[in-house]
This record gives C-alpha cells, sequence and structure tokens, in this order.
C-alpha cells in the first residue's frame, strides 16, 4: 500500500508539468535503456514504458522519482549511481523546470545543434538492419552525419529538427534528409503534434507486434497527453494512462507486386490508450486502421464511425479496411536480497491481424523475460523474447490485406514486427557494466520465415557491441554482426559481415 501511495504522491508531479511543452527523446537514445536499468532496480514506480517516445519532461520525471527512491534506499552502487548522474546531466534544463535542482528557467530558447553525430557502417552484402526508423544501408561503406536542433517558445510551442547527410560508397546519390521534424503545442493536459516522428508501443525491445521504428518516421497529426493522469471516479482502480491517436497518409507509389490497382496514399490512423492499475503492472490496447486513398471511394464522417469499430472489414463496399488491434501487458516482481537477481520482468504483446464481426482473429504472439540485475551486482541484465505470427490454415495471412496488396508496410519496410509474415523470432540480449561507464552488449537472434511451406528460410545473427561514456562529453558505440541465412538448401547460403561505429558529441 505504501509503494502504490508513494507512486500516486510521484505522479502529481506530472501534472505540473502539464502546462510546459518539450520536444520528444527519440527512440534509441541512450537514456530508454538508462530509465529502464532504473526501472528494474524498482527505483521507479510510475514509469509507463510501453507507450514511446517520452517527452523530455516526462523523461526529467521519471528521473527525479529514481534520483529520490536513491536517497531513501541510501543506494550506493556505483553503476547506479553513475547511470542517475548521467541523466540528470542530460535532462538538467527539464529538471530545473520541475523545480528539481537549482538553475535559471527559460521558457524560451533555441539549441541550433545538439548531439551532432558521425556513424559509419561496414557490411559484406547490403544489410537489412531493423528498427533503424527505415535507413537503408548499402553493402560496404555507409556515412552518417547528423544533428538535432531544439526550439521552444512561451512554454506552449516547441520545434524539432533531426537532418543526416546520408552517403556510400556504392550510392553516387549523396543528399541530406529530413530523418525527424515536427513542431508540438500544448493545451492543458494534451498536446497536439505535427510532423514527421517515430512511434512504439509495446513492452517488448527487439520488435513490437503493431508500431515500432522499424519502418521510417511518419508524417503525422499525433494527440496526447504526454504525462499519465489519474483516472477519476469508478475508474480510478485502472490506475494512470496514457492516450495517443494519430493520423498520417502512407506513400503515393506502393508496392504493386500483385495487384496492378492497390490504392496509392491510403490512410493510417492509430489509438493506443495504456494503464497503470498497480506499480509493477502495465497493460495496453491499440488499434491500427488502414483505409481510404486513390481509387477507393470517399468516406464521410459517419464512415470514419464504421472503419474504427471494424464493421464492415473484408465485406465489399467502400468499408473495406485493413484493421489490426493490440493487447500487451508487463509484470516486474521483486525477487529479494537472497535471490539471484534483483527482480524479474515478464511481458507478452498480442496483435490480431483481422476482425470476425468486430472481434479480433488471426492473433500474433511476442513473450518475453528480463531479469534484472543478475547476482545483484548492478552490472548484468538478460532478455529473452519470442515472436510468432503464423495463422494456421491462413499462410501469410499476418502484416497482408487484400486490397493493401503492400500489407502492414510504409515505403516497403513493416510497421511492426520487423520479421514479417508468416515467420518466429527468438532474440537474446545480455547487458553487462564492465564499468560504470563501459557496457557490453550480447545478442542472438533467429528468425524464420515462410514457416507455411518448405523450405523454410532461416537467418542466424550475433552480435557484440560495446558503449562508453567514459568523457564527460562524447559518447561512442562500436559493434560487429556476423549473420548466416540459410533456406535449407547446402548450394543457398549467404554470410554476412556488418561493422558500425558511432560517435556522438554533448555540448
Amino acid at each position: 500500500m505504501r509503494r502504490i501511495l508513494n507512486t500516486m504522491l510521484l505522479l502529481a508531479s506530472a501534472f505540473a508539468c502539464s502546462a510546459f511543452v518539450s520536444s520528444n527523446v527519440p527512440l534509441g537514445h541512450w537514456s530508454y535503456d538508462a530509465i529502464d536499468k532504473l526501472a528494474g532496480q524498482e527505483l521507479i514506480d510510475s514509469a509507463m514504458m510501453t507507450t514511446r517516445p517520452f517527452s523530455r519532461l516526462e523523461m526529467a520525471r521519471l528521473i527525479a522519482e529514481a534520483a529520490e527512491k536513491v536517497h531513501q534506499f541510501n543506494e550506493k552502487n556505483e553503476i547506479i549511481l553513475a547511470i542517475l548522474d548521467r541523466l540528470k546531466k542530460e535532462f538538467k534544463a527539464e529538471l530545473i523546470a520541475m523545480g528539481v535542482g537549482d538553475g535559471e528557467i527559460y521558457e524560451s530558447f533555441i539549441k541550433p545543434v545538439e548531439d551532432p553525430y558521425a556513424k559509419y557502417v561496414f557490411a559484406d552484402n547490403k544489410p537489412d538492419l531493423e528498427n533503424q526508423r527505415g535507413d537503408v544501408f548499402d553493402k560496404h561503406r555507409n556515412y552518417r552525419l547528423g544533428f538535432a536542433s531544439r526550439m521552444k517558445f512561451f512554454d506552449r510551442i516547441s520545434f524539432y529538427l533531426h537532418p543526416e547527410y546520408v552517403d556510400s560508397s556504392t550510392d553516387p546519390d549523396r543528399d541530406i534528409e529530413l530523418i525527424e521534424g515536427y513542431g508540438k503545442l500544448t493545451a492543458g493536459k494534451l498536446e497536439f503534434e505535427l510532423g514527421k516522428d517515430s512511434l512504439w508501443w509495446g513492452p517488448a525491445y527487439h520488435g513490437s507486434m503493431l508500431m515500432s521504428n522499424n519502418a521510417e518516421p511518419f508524417k503525422m497529426l499525433k494527440i496526447s497527453n504526454p504525462h499519465p493522469v489519474p483516472l477519476p471516479w469508478i475508474f480510478r482502480w485502472l490506475g494512470p494512462f496514457k492516450a495517443v491517436w494519430f493520423l498520417t497518409e502512407l506513400e503515393k507509389d506502393r508496392l504493386k507486386s500483385n495487384e496492378p490497382n492497390e490504392p496509392d496514399e491510403p490512410k493510417l490512423m492509430g489509438l493506443r490508450i495504456n494503464f497503470k492499475p498497480h506499480p509493477a503492472f502495465e497493460f495496453g490496447l491499440s488499434r491500427a486502421m488502414m483505409f481510404g486513398g486513390s481509387g477507393r471511394p470517399s468516406l464521410g464522417l459517419r464512415d470514419y464511425w464504421h472503419v474504427f469499430w471494424a464493421t464492415q472489414e473484408n465485406r465489399p463496399g467502400k468499408l473495406d479496411n485493413n484493421q489490426l488491434a493490440g493487447l500487451d501487458a508487463s509484470i516486474l516482481v521483486g525477487l529479494g536480497s537472497k535471490m539471484p537477481a534483483k527482480s524479474i520482468k515478464l511481458y507478452m504483446d498480442l496483435a490480431a491481424e483481422d476482425e470476425a464481426d468486430g472481434l479480433p482473429s488471426n492473433w500474433g504472439k511476442l513473450f518475453g523475460m528480463q531479469l534484472n540485475d543478475i547476482l545483484q551486482t548492478g552490472r548484468t541484465d538478460l532478455r529473452i523474447e519470442y515472436a510468432h505470427n503464423r495463422i494456421p490454415g491462413k499462410p501469410n495471412a499476418f502484416y497482408s490485406h487484400g486490397i493493401y496488396q503492400s500489407g502492414y508496410t510504409y515505403k516497403g519496410r513493416i510497421i511492426g514486427h520487423h520479421m514479417g509474415t508468416d515467420a518466429h523470432d527468438l532474440f537474446v540480449r545480455l547487458t553487462h557494466y564492465l564499468t560504470k561507464d563501459l557496457i557490453l552488449g550480447l545478442e542472438f537472434n533467429r528468425e524464420v520465415n515462410n514457416l507455411s511451406a518448405r523450405p523454410h528460410q532461416t537467418t542466424d545473427k550475433l552480435g557484440v557491441d560495446l558503449t562508453s561514456f567514459s568523457s564527460s562529453n562524447w559518447q561512442w558505440r562500436a559493434g560487429y554482426r556476423y549473420e548466416n541465412a540459410n533456406n535449407s538448401r547446402p548450394d543457398d547460403k549467404d554470410d554476412n559481415h556488418i561493422f558500425y561505429l558511432q560517435f556522438i558529441y554533448d555540448f
């Protein structure tokens, strides 16, 4: 009971943040893993990790909660303290805006250059790297140079830009691309965002069944409450909740491999609500709807109601559309000081590719387990995930549709789990802090496609990476991945060796 009361008191700080706007922390930023590490140490009870990205103010709120718990528990582990100090430095301005820490508060500012970086990727063959915001790499040498830019005006309006210079040894078309770029407006507890940004829905690390950053960021309108809000009246047992709604238009030139009349520029609309009825338990409900497009009949306002409730899916007529629904849940269980790990997190992510008279059907499944702080030294965490979306009797049913032949994709990449259709995926990652500033990661991934036919396509991936925060301003990450693709024929094997190196300067 005391844990629940403390969580609700800390959530009250979200109301202090709700009147201010801040840009989002981009997916892939190191702070997400850092917050997840602190949550696994049972230092953050109010974190709602399954709806991302977080705003910078929401990230600061979680850091403030962790700092309070560290003080309360008299935490002395150097790994945990170093992580917290690193987060405090990164989000210092937001912590000051919340009244945590000393310093001047700026209701307006322009930061033209933030986190400039250089990234190098080398691969023997053209790699297909997942969850890279749709980034496409060529074989041999690839170069990326970029930075971010943030602006805020009167605590109500903010802008974020992330341009990147793209070059490779095999493609002569050097270019500067806008990876992410949007404006945000706050109104009470709601934020309105217009522009290009990524989404991730669900508790998993390696893939999400419904919404991930495997595809390029959407150009969208998004409405959300960036900070958890406690529900009133009889709904208070559901705890705090977060909600996101978005609407985007997909690309003009869709792949037309099977259907010459596939509609271009279909709409994609999504809605997610997630709740935290207990500090240890979180669950979410998600929907995604693909509809409309060139050559399809126009829809009136009343038709949108039928589209949302999927009353006419897979039935002839203008209201036929592509519906997906999702349910996910996670639970964190503390194991006590005498157990071989600090805590264990169990989670699932289920998604239905179809509707049957309003009820979801054709389910894909993801299950995961995370052992936090093995041996309770603060150094080692282990994560295991298994995903599967083969529908018996319906080959290649997942992420596909009769009208939208390109399926649940954006610019050729799956919007949900990167494994694609009719596949299963096993992922294991061990993370170990060699020192408080040097992190080792070891990964294994086996992806099997074409499960409903023979031969299967099996791809094994072995990876190792190092991340360093040893300098006060520099962060670097280096890694190697070996891939072996085998479709069960001895003469059809394809190995790939991938190396990458990235430097980020923080000032």
